[in-house]
């Protein structure tokens, strides 16, 4: 990668990431003269604080709060925070405006790996797989002829976001043989065209026509506790729900009450409500495949997320120099 110039002396900019850096970061900043750059190890509450209390820019994670008492500790010197993840829900955007800190979104490079755990999770769903292996390994060989395993080719899947994640499910549903129905009113209609998805005008509309629900949205007021009793209570019965976006679109307690209904036959969770703390009741229910918010985590994501964010703290830290100090 080609550095811009570097940063003009006097404007030392300390960018500091609260956790272990990505690969090449320190070294990328490092041939940036007037920039010094701090890494931390995992940093959450005060420390947290403190940490962008000395910094002009606070690289985060996404399990990291960057709340009023983070942004507020760091008013009149923190310029920006930079996060690469899928979502930013964990930043409080309004502070930081009122605060003049700039967020910054950088690609975490995830979107393949949570597409292809979105995959595996529905046919490891579908096909039992969980109790397959468990019971394989304890020596049970099953009644093959009566086991209740389906197959994904001619179900359909319906998808709440078509973005990043979302068109990439779409397309690997679509290899499978899969009708794919989609909502998302932010997205262009083209979109859902060159995808292979057909537009459906409301979540409500969506819901009874899928075998398979599949959420790749962001955690907003929009769409925080999105996924409930009512909602849940409009899929097909024994329809299976994957969760690979957050926690907290779906209410767990619903979902929970639907599984031992057998409303909802089968659920695949990577995300939840408060994390890392599990509810008891969802993650080990006996219809549920729970997974530790891994889907987007693979050792290509994390190359590329590298790549994305030195590209952006290079393009920051240049033009943060070129503005006047606070």
């Amino acid at each position: 990668m080609t550095l811009r110039p570097p940063v003009p002396p006097g404007h030392e900019i300390v960018v500091a990431c609260a956790s272990p850096a990505d690969s090449g970061v320190a070294a990328a900043l490092a041939r940036h003269p007037g920039v010094l750059f701090v890494e931390h190890p995992p940093l959450d509450g005060p420390e947290l604080a403190a940490a962008a209390a000395a910094a002009d820019v606070l690289v985060a994670r996404a399990w990291q709060r960057i709340d009023r008492s983070v942004l507020g500790a760091g008013a009149g010197r923190l310029r920006a925070v930079v996060q690469g993840s899928a979502g930013l829900d964990n930043i409080d955007h309004e502070a930081a405006s009122r605060m003049g800190v700039e967020v910054v979104a950088v690609d975490p490079g995830n979107a393949t790996g949570v597409a292809e755990l979105t995959l595996l999770s529905l046919i490891a769903l579908w096909r039992g797989l969980p109790a397959h292996w468990s019971e394989t390994a304890r020596g049970t060989w099953p009644d093959r002829e009566r086991l209740p395993d389906r197959e994904i080719a001619g179900k359909t899947l319906g998808i709440v976001g078509l973005g990043r994640v979302g068109t990439r499910v779409s397309r690997r549903a679509r290899a499978c043989e899969m009708t794919v129905l989609a909502v998302d009113p932010y997205i262009p209609e083209g979109r859902f065209r060159e995808v292979g998805a057909e537009r459906i005008g409301s979540l409500e509309e969506l819901l009874p026509r899928c075998d398979a629900l599949s959420l790749h949205c962001p955690l907003t007021t929009e769409t925080r506790g999105m996924i409930g009793a009512a909602q849940l209570d409009r899929l097909p019965a024994g329809a299976v729900l994957i969760n690979t976006a957050r926690g907290g679109i779906v209410d767990e307690a619903a979902l929970a009450a639907a599984l031992d209904a057998g409303r909802v036959s089968g659920a695949a969770l990577d995300v939840f409500e408060r994390e890392p703390v599990v509810v008891p009741g969802i993650a080990s229910h006996r219809r549920v495949l729970a997974t530790p918010h891994l889907a987007g985590h693979t050792v290509e994501s994390h190359r590329a997320r590298a790549r994305s964010l030195v590209e952006a703290l290079d393009e920051l830290v240049v033009r943060l120099a070129s503005e006047v100090p606070r």
